[in-house]
């Protein structure tokens, strides 16, 4: 009873509504109908209206026929409840037994599957060992083939090499009788070159020390020139910190690449005052890029170049 109701709130609610609305306006034509006590003065006329058995009767018939409608209600919604259970209590029997049957199905479906897989598996085993047996059969018909191709080589190889080694003695004995005379021709023109050769090496040297000299001097020239020439920018660069005397030195180390880029800066001999030093490492670097020799060979001699730095000094 209770689920039907659960299940059919709106329309119980409705029909409870009515019910209350049926009863009211009964109670409410009944208290009209009710004999009122009338409080007459003195020389009032009376006037008594009376209540027709007819319609009370009538009303009260109307309140059983509404009993009984109720009644019928009542066992109306308790049949449907009992029809709706015993729908659900089917329901729920043929669902189990449906998922029953579905659960069986699934296990035959599974065990067919696993037969299916263990027979594709033995399949594979035998396929896999009919091939393996035909794999190793072949490999033994190539490692027999092998084995007699090598033997025919090797008997091949075998008188190939000996008309080779005769053929090659009698070259080497023809080149022997060549080798003896053509040594006596060479033995007379390599003594020949010999001291021609002694004569050319004796001038050639001759000619290296003096380019050597030459370049040396040339060298050391370009050498002076650029290194003046740094120290110049990096004086005019070079900003004299405050409360600093300028009769300081120090020595830098600079690292520069061919385009004159300074690659970095390092006092290795302090002046003693930090800002000195500083003030110097910060003109070097925008000094840069310093005027180096464009000839590579005497750039070597400025890739790591070590400078005293003494503002004021020629």
């Amino acid at each position: 009873m209770f689920d039907w109701i659960k299940e059919n709130s709106t329309a119980f609610a409705i029909a409870v509504i009515l019910h209350l609305v049926f009863f009211g306006a009964l109670l409410f034509n009944w208290q009209m109908d009710k004999p009122k006590k009338i409080v007459l003065e003195q020389g009032d006329v009376i006037q008594v209206t009376s209540v027709d058995a007819n319609t009370y009767d009538a009303e009260i018939q109307k309140i059983d026929q509404q009993k009984q409608a109720e009644q019928q209600l009542k066992a109306e919604s308790q049949r449907k409840a009992k029809e709706l259970k015993k729908k659900k209590r089917q329901e729920e029997q043929r669902r189990q037994q449906e998922k029953k049957h579905k659960s069986e199905e699934l296990k035959q479906k599974k065990a067919a599957a696993a037969k299916k897989k263990e027979e594709q598996r033995k399949a594979a085993l035998i396929k896999e060992k009919k091939l393996k047996e035909e794999e190793r059969k072949k490999l033994k018909l190539k490692e027999a083939e092998r084995k007699e191709a090598e033997k025919k080589a090797a008997e091949e190889k075998r008188q190939l090499e000996a008309r080779l080694k005769e053929e090659e003695r009698k070259k080497e004995q023809q080149e022997k009788q060549r080798l003896e005379e053509q040594k006596k021709q060479q033995e007379a023109e390599r003594k020949r070159q010999a001291a021609e050769k002694k004569q050319q090496l004796a001038e050639l040297k001759r000619k290296e020390q003096r380019d050597r000299l030459e370049r040396e001097r040339r060298s050391k020239g370009i050498v002076n020139r650029h290194v003046a020439l740094i120290a110049q920018k990096i004086e005019r660069s070079w900003r004299q910190p405050l409360g600093v005397p300028a009769n300081l030195q120090c020595k830098i180390d600079i690292v520069l690449l061919p385009s004159g880029n300074v690659v970095s800066v390092k006092v290795v001999e302090s002046s003693g005052n930090l800002s000195f030093d500083r003030s110097v490492e910060t003109a070097v670097r925008k000094a840069s890029p310093l005027p180096v020799p464009t000839d590579s060979v005497i750039f070597k001699e400025f890739e790591v170049m070590r400078l005293r730095f003494e503002p004021g000094s020629d």
